[in-house]
């Protein structure tokens, strides 16, 4: 015991000094603990918050909060939001609740797609869920459009897939202070109201239905002539198209057409949709559309064509 009084008298101020650290050191190590806990907890919470229903119902997955396209990440805000809005809507269909699932469709959509609940209920809630479970996998595409992956619950419905599955581009809208969806591809609906008159023809662009892999143009044509008017013959696939701001070219569906669809009587009013091939790129600007033969017919029947241009 004497040995041990003696050495620590003499080394009294070098162990103090080395007690003082390793203190310092242990309080460091707890603070560095405690700080890296904290980060994991707030990470932990963050996911939680993403995925909050999925404690309740088990049924979708959120793969990522970066766009398929361009690789951005969404806010948490904007991605709690969308993602919340979408998971309603796809568990309303999945516990079968048809009207509350189609209250939250855009007007458009109702308008574009399903007019009646009814049609909703048949093309839509039939031909995804029709009474089964569904677990869906849900992506971020583009901006508020997101791609859906959908597959039968094989645990809840103790049914295999068959290798069933399906894909779906669903976009969030604010409406009134209300988000609602456009589902099925579609984008939605961009107002145009650009017109251009030529030989006593006025040829009114109204508004486009953008879906993911084409658009649709409303057009009305009001013809004042003695004589009737063809806007194409459908002679070749390429003679009426969009440009866009790059000069590419989206010729239209010209299969779905007929030259009854496209010509006028003499004083006729019409209203006419034309698809076109033209997928959905957020940054892509479309600059007119374009008829190149364009047809007035004389009053002896003969034919003479021009090119049309509306810039949009």
């Amino acid at each position: 015991m004497g040995n041990i009084i003696r050495f620590y008298n003499q080394n009294r101020r070098s162990i103090w000094i080395f007690l003082v650290i390793i203190f310092l050191l242990f309080i460091l190590l707890q603070t560095i603990n405690y700080l890296a806990g904290t980060k994991q907890k707030n990470k932990t919470q963050e996911v939680n918050n993403i995925n909050v229903s999925n404690e309740e119902n088990n049924n979708i997955e959120i793969t990522s909060n970066k766009s398929v396209v361009s690789g951005n990440a969404l806010s948490t805000t904007s991605l709690k939001k969308d993602t919340d809005t979408i998971e309603k809507f796809l568990n309303y269909c999945n516990n079968q609740k048809i009207e509350e699932a189609y209250n939250m469709l855009t007007d458009e959509c109702k308008e574009e797609l399903y007019p009646a609940k009814e049609d909703f209920k048949t093309y839509y809630y039939g031909d995804i869920f029709n009474g089964e479970k569904i677990i869906f996998e849900v992506e971020n595409w583009i901006n508020d459009t997101y791609k859906v992956d959908i597959v039968p619950d094989m645990l809840s419905t103790g049914k295999s897939n068959n290798g069933f599955s399906k894909q779906d581009y669903i976009t969030v809208k604010k409406v009134n202070d209300e988000y609602k969806l456009n589902i099925n591809n579609y984008i939605g609906r961009q107002e145009i109201k650009v017109e251009k008159e030529i030989d006593n023809v006025k040829i009114k662009v109204n508004y486009k239905d953008v879906y993911k892999e084409y658009e649709k143009y409303n057009l009305t044509v009001e013809n004042s002539r003695d004589t009737a008017i063809l806007l194409d013959d459908l002679n070749n696939i390429d003679s009426m198209y969009l440009t866009d701001k790059n000069d590419l070219k989206y010729s239209a569906y010209t299969h779905e057409l007929t030259k009854e669809m496209l010509k006028l009587s003499p004083k006729e009013n019409k209203e006419i949709e034309i698809k076109f091939y033209s997928s959905f790129v957020s940054t892509k600007k479309i600059r007119s559309i374009v008829f190149s033969k364009f047809i007035n017919y004389s009053s002896n029947k003969e034919e003479n064509s021009q090119k049309v241009v509306i810039n949009l």
